[in-house]
């Protein structure tokens, strides 16, 4: 190799380092149920359970946060107003 070419190189890359396949390529695999067990089963049709989407996730929890606070501000002012 000539010296420029190491120059191009970034200056991590070594000659001597090997990458680890992250693939599914080597090493034992499990079979059978080993890929329908992801979290992508979770929104699809076969996941049991309530079918709602995320919108509706979000709205009711900001709908639950609100309730809690207009609990709250109610409470301080049956407090206010009792004493």
């Amino acid at each position: 190799m000539s010296s420029n070419s190491l120059a191009n190189r970034p200056a991590g890359a070594s000659s001597g380092v090997r990458r680890r396949n992250t693939g599914g390529g080597g090493g034992a695999q499990k079979t059978g149920q080993g890929n329908n067990m992801s979290m992508l089963r979770y929104y699809t049709d076969d996941s049991p359970g309530l079918k709602i989407t995320p919108v509706v996730v979000l709205m009711m929890s900001v709908c639950f946060i609100a309730f809690v606070t207009m609990l709250h501000a109610v409470s301080k002012i049956y407090q206010y107003t009792s004493s």
